[in-house]
């Protein structure tokens, strides 16, 4: 197995990685030496032998900063004096880590374990270091340990100003934050915010292609907090993203770009850098991130004709950065990228006027280096001079003290994962060209108020919604009255002698699962029944079901009976002689007097409402038994559904006498205040008359 290979896999656990909490004696704990894998030839690691015979490394190997738990009730053996394991010198300790989400036990050599929960053992020279470049104590354990390894790295604190709460929720905004989801697994990482995810039809917005999803706050809150990136691999996303000729060599950009369409051009990055004074393997990484490591050209620096708005540009445009390439699920985000990179529209298939930054990119020198000029003066020199600051735009304060107001907004790329991504290339090139121990900065984000840890939340999808549910009581399937999946309490009669009901329910995503408990050996009365959904991300939704077994079939009295009683003015389907002041308490307990055991519920929009006035537009169900009727509210002169008749309702009604927005359904009817089935300028004239108090609008 080659390293490249080797380094993929630990790629993809460290993407799912969740930290195990303190439970019995176990204990966090991270490597700080390389005592290095004799088993598997190239590693750059620890094994994670599986057994003490030593015969298998295991899933992965780990590197400094990686996290693992300790089993101290495990009393740790002896390493083998030759053969696999001699490379350790002292013994064994018996450790779990995580692999795609499932716990693995093995062992690793003891002394390259450190304890990370306290700072005992770091020397008074780097906690002086670290005091001086402003970086908080909780940083110090992990990053004394990288510090140890590689004495000439600098790890300064940047003060973002910012609450880390507060930060995570401004990046949690509409499409700010994407990440790609392929899986119902990685769907557990997904906004389920009213914008991003419709819960009744399991359905995410994709806001680039149809991969590319709104992050949740749990998971943005992951990839902010820098304390999760520690590690010799991912602390690369904290890189001064200044040019240093020393270690931002022609090899090192090679290295990134592999054997990619793109590596043609490695020479080129070299020269941005020079000029932009922009890390070369920065910028090939960034490049390889937008464009794609495959061995043909991708669109952006194909140089092919493209249309947009439906002109063709015939010409040759480049955009090795896709800069100005912004999402939408139209698919058009590369095309757009290479709109900016034409110097902007021209409706004659032209170039545009934009001439900035050496466009339009005619070349691919003009755009490699024009690119960089435009991260060098649009990020670099404002201070986001990292890859998680180009991402992130939280810094608050300018390096000189001052302000910026347009936080959160200045941002390169929407992927939550991008840092995470260059820094795993910028690390391999550097390990490649045995680099490690060069000259690096890294300025790393301080926020307050931070909290102990952050973590994934769990993965699968998170749909715990029913689609259906119905009962049978003997008598053949029937539908719950009013069901709907965000409605989690139900009521029905059965007749007395009915004792037992069956339940089918159906759960909206296929990745839930349901279980029905309740429903036999019905008494005289109340019973209980419960529906649990448990959906693919373990969260979990219970539906209650009250069954009243009546005393006797003659004891439910009809529906229709309950209407006529309650005296309520119902015309066809439209519940009127209601005041303006009339709350849903009132219609409840006008009903309930008429029977007690009828049931009302009122949703406005869809939702169901339990308290205050009912307004123009809202359904009233009333149910009796295994009866329900439904009826919407009229109060007229109350147009706009605001329980109100005021100049807004005038406007409304003297529009659609003008024609110019016409009133239908149950608006027409609450306009039409001289109940003649016409709305006219009488109807009008009694609306300005209420609004003046002159004579009011009569509801009966």
């Amino acid at each position: 197995m080659t390293k490249k290979k080797i380094i993929f896999i630990f790629v993809f656990i460290v993407s799912f990685f969740t930290f195990y909490k303190n439970v019995s004696a176990d204990y966090l704990a991270t490597f700080y030496s390389d005592n290095k894998c004799a088993l598997t030839k190239g590693a750059t690691g620890n094994c994670f032998y599986k057994n003490t015979s030593f015969t298998s490394a295991g899933p992965i190997w780990l590197d400094t900063g990686d996290m693992i738990t300790v089993h101290t009730n495990v009393t740790p053996i002896p390493a083998p004096t030759k053969g696999n394991g001699s490379e350790c010198k002292t013994t064994f300790s018996y450790v779990s880590n995580t692999y795609k989400n499932k716990t693995y036990n093995g062992y690793v050599c003891t002394a390259n374990i450190r304890r990370i929960d306290s700072t005992d053992g770091i020397s008074e020279e780097i906690k002086t270091e670290f005091k001086n470049n402003k970086l908080p104590e909780s940083y110090w354990a992990k990053l004394a340990i990288l510090k140890e390894k590689h004495p000439n790295w600098t790890f300064v604190g940047i003060d973002t100003g910012l609450d880390f709460n507060t930060a995570v929720s401004k990046e949690d905004s509409g499409k700010k934050s994407l990440i790609q989801s392929t899986s119902t697994a990685s769907q557990g990482y997904l906004s389920t915010k009213e914008t991003n995810y419709n819960w009744k039809t399991n359905k995410f917005t994709a806001y680039d292609g149809s991969t590319w999803f709104a992050a949740n706050k749990e998971t943005i809150a992951y990839y902010m907090d820098p304390r999760n990136f520690f590690s010799e691999m991912y602390i690369f996303q904290f890189e001064l993203l200044s040019y240093d000729p020393n270690i931002h060599t022609l090899e090192g950009v090679k290295e990134v770009l592999g054997n990619s369409y793109i590596s043609k051009f490695a020479e080129l990055f070299i020269k941005a850098g020079e000029q932009e004074k922009v890390n070369p393997i920065y910028l090939a990484s960034l490049s390889r991130q937008e464009v794609g490591g495959g061995t043909t050209a991708g669109r952006a620096v194909s140089g092919k004709a493209f249309t947009y708005n439906g002109v063709t540009y015939n010409h040759a445009v480049y955009n090795f950065y896709n800069i100005g390439a912004t999402s939408g699920s139209d698919g058009l985000s590369a095309i757009r990228g290479l709109v900016y990179a034409n110097g902007g529209e021209n409706k004659s298939g032209g170039y545009g006027s934009n001439t900035s930054y050496k466009l339009p990119w005619t070349t691919e020198e003009k755009a490699i280096i024009g690119g960089a000029a435009w991260i060098s003066k649009g990020y670099i020199s404002r201070g986001q001079d990292t890859s998680y600051f180009k991402k992130w735009d939280v810094q608050s304060i300018k390096r000189d003290g001052s302000k910026y107001t347009d936080l959160y907004s200045h941002q390169y790329m929407q992927n939550i994962m991008a840092p995470y991504s260059e820094a795993i290339t910028s690390f391999n090139s550097y390990y490649d060209r045995k680099a490690l121990d060069s000259n690096f900065t890294f300025y790393i984000p301080v926020y307050s108020h931070m909290p102990e840890s952050t973590s994934l939340p769990p993965q699968g999808n998170p749909n715990n919604y029913l689609s259906t549910l119905q009962y049978n009581d003997g008598t053949g399937n029937k539908n719950v009255n009013n069901f709907s999946g965000d409605v989690t309490i139900y009521e029905f009669h059965v007749a007395n002698g009915v004792t037992n009901v069956t339940f089918t329910a159906k759960a909206i995503a296929s990745t839930s699962k349901v279980a029905i408990s309740g429903g036999t050996n019905l008494v005289v009365g109340d019973n209980t029944a419960t529906i649990k959904v448990t959906a693919g991300n373990g969260s979990v939704k219970n539906y209650t079901i009250k069954i009243i077994r009546d005393e006797a079939l003659g004891d439910i009295k009809p529906l229709k009976q309950i209407i006529e009683e309650s005296k309520f003015n119902i015309d066809g389907e439209y519940l009127t002689g209601l005041t303006l002041t009339t709350s849903v308490d009132n219609i409840k307990a006008v009903i309930n007097k008429v029977e007690s055991r009828a049931s009302v519920t009122i949703k406005r929009s869809d939702k169901e409402i339990t308290s205050g006035n009912v307004v123009t537009g809202d359904i009233v169900t009333i149910s009796n038994g295994n009866e329900s009727i439904n009826y919407t509210v009229v109060l007229y002169g109350d147009t706009n559904s605001d329980g109100k008749i005021n100049a807004l309702d005038l406007l409304r009604v003297q529009k659609h006498i003008l024609g110019t927005n016409k009133l239908t359904g149950v608006y027409y009817k609450a306009a039409d205040v001289s109940k003649d089935g016409n709305i006219n300028a009488l109807d009008l004239l009694k609306v300005q008359k209420h609004i003046l108090g002159s004579a009011f609008i009569v509801q009966q």
